[in-house]
């Protein structure tokens, strides 16, 4: 690598980049931070799939004047919004479905292209996450080949394209397992019933089709990029933001986010893990942004020098600032008892403790026999069924998630340090991404309360309701430890055939409600609700956020 690069802004500066996916959590993320960070960026043209109805413009509007994230770049610096000029496509269609007119535009007037477009559903089917991940990169690179200003294509991987393997995994390719000209080539012919085939096969090294589909895209841009200026960006798990904006900012409930959600409704009181020393690796998705844009940019000016090389960054935390299972487990144990969520199924369990297949079963019997029980009885009530599906989903999110916290990976991020000291003083702050400085305490309490203000819009300001939820969490835990001991008589009653088996009835109650009901967490130094709405309050310039801002803004917590 080179010793020292330009600013980021000179790097940037008249260019005009092309983003896909920037309708999705992180797409948003990086154009804030290239309107607010990045004056002289010329234009950015965005990606967009019409849906429900909405044009390309239509949708971009609704985000950026009604998305929290770009509250700042309303108050310090609207003119940037006209910066961007979104297009109507979907990768899925050749040259991604641009029109005649936006087609030229963006071939022509193109210097930096960055590639976020992707599945993200880790269960989806492998003939859709082929078309999205596989075939989507290959008709974003046919596109590159046809932009005569093309500087640098970012490439937006992930960490988990190397989950086959275990220990230390460098910033490099390895052998991939599969030709992607054949594999796409199978797609086109092949049945679901013999896709489903390869799946099974494929999910005992990489899990799930997002995995596997990314890990054969790699291959594909390496073959076909060899003449294209190309950077690789590799990420890990994404979590909300840190400090860069409003702090546990997220839009989606996608890893950290979505099972901070699942602990907190009780929906998932349990993650059987053997070796909670294991490290999580997760990484703020301001950090992802920030990385993103700085590697873009380092790969312009090793474009400028002539340099060929398609270097490759990870953006994770396990190598420099590891995240333990054990000190996970044990924030969203102690952040979510002190701030519960208001709306919740079971009261919250958070638990390390159990095996795979108990939990399997016990979520499968919650989806095919608990959800139609419930939904029968509320149908005789008039409403519409709820359970089943909540409980199918959630039974999604468990068995995506847990098979990530089985492995030890350490993903080397030297080349993270190296491009850290080639940066400019001021960028280094501007574009802060050293993962090293991360709190996980503060970081983790931020991103549970920012699921409890964002995406389930709890009341973060009344103090009075707070204590409410806490006293409705102790009356289910009471209602539960009854519930638990009835069944257990139930059982007892069942096995014994007599009513009066209070000693066998207080062994199988006591053990039920050990494995069900009690926590396994240790408490442990957390983030503050009072320190979340100051911060939160300043973050939002003044906005109002679930009618609740302005109660902050005159310091009524009552």
């Amino acid at each position: 690598m080179v010793e020292s690069m330009p600013d980021v802004n000179s790097l940037f500066a008249g260019r005009t980049v092309f983003l896909t996916g920037g309708s999705g959590f992180v797409g948003k993320v990086v154009i804030e931070k290239f309107l607010h960070a990045i004056p002289d960026v010329k234009r950015l043209y965005v990606l967009v799939r019409p849906a429900k109805g909405k044009s390309a413009h239509e949708r971009w509007d609704a985000i950026h004047t009604k998305s929290e994230i770009f509250n700042r770049v309303r108050a310090d610096c609207p003119d940037a919004i006209d910066k961007v000029f979104p297009v109507e496509g979907d990768i899925t269609i050749d040259d991604m479905g641009l029109s005649e007119e936006n087609l030229k535009r963006v071939l022509e007037e193109t210097s930096v292209v960055i590639h976020c477009a992707a599945t993200v559903r880790f269960n989806d089917t492998l003939k859709s996450a082929i078309e999205l991940n596989i075939k989507g990169v290959n008709r974003m690179v046919n596109m590159c080949k046809r932009m005569p200003k093309l500087d640098c294509l970012l490439h937006c991987s992930t960490a988990y394209v190397n989950v086959d393997k275990e220990g230390d995994i460098e910033e490099k390719q390895y052998p991939v397992v599969c030709d992607p000209y054949k594999l796409m080539d199978a797609q086109s012919w092949m049945t679901e019933e013999m896709l489903d085939g390869i799946t099974n096969s494929m999910s005992k090294k990489y899990f799930n089709t997002y995995c596997f589909t990314k890990h054969v895209a790699e291959e594909l841009v390496k073959r076909e990029c060899v003449d294209i200026p190309t950077v690789i960006f590799r990420p890990s798990i994404i979590g909300g933001i840190w400090k860069d904006g409003i702090s546990g900012w997220a839009d989606a409930f996608q890893g950290i986010t979505a099972n901070a959600l699942g602990f907190g409704t009780g929906t998932i009181p349990r993650m059987p893990i053997p070796d909670i020393s294991i490290p999580l690796d997760a990484i703020p998705v301001d950090i992802v942004s920030n990385m993103m844009i700085v590697c873009a940019a380092y790969r312009l000016h090793l474009t400028n020098l002539k340099d060929k090389s398609m270097p490759i960054f990870h953006c994770n935390s396990s190598h420099l600032n590891p995240l333990s299972i054990e000190l996970y487990r044990n924030l969203m144990g102690s952040v979510l008892h002190t701030y519960p969520v208001e709306k919740f199924i079971f009261s919250p369990c958070i638990s390390t403790r159990g095996t795979v297949y108990m939990e399997d079963k016990v979520h499968h019997f919650k989806q095919h026999v608990i959800g139609p029980a419930l939904d029968r009885i509320g149908g005789i009530m008039g409403k519409k069924p709820f359970w089943e599906k909540t409980f199918g989903k959630v039974r999604e999110v468990y068995s995506v998630f847990i098979p990530f916290t089985f492995k030890r990976w350490i993903y080397k991020t030297d080349n993270m340090i190296d491009l850290i000291g080639k940066m400019q003083p001021e960028d280094v702050e501007t574009f802060d991404f050293d993962v090293r400085k991360v709190d996980w305490n503060d970081y983790i309490s931020d991103v549970i309360l920012g699921m409890r203000c964002f995406l389930v819009k709890n009341d973060m300001m009344s103090d009075k309701k707070l204590n409410a939820v806490r006293t409705q969490v102790k009356i289910h835990q009471v209602i539960e430890f009854i519930a638990t001991f009835v069944f257990a008589w139930l059982l007892a009653l069942i096995i014994t055939g007599s009513g009066n088996s209070w000693i066998f009835t207080g062994l199988i109650g006591a053990a039920l409600y050990y494995y069900f009901n009690c926590r396994s967490f240790g408490w442990v130094r957390h983030g503050t609700i009072e320190s979340f709405r100051e911060r939160m309050t300043t973050a939002m310039r003044g906005e109002a956020i679930n009618n609740n801002h302005k109660a902050a803004q005159s310091g009524n917590h009552k």
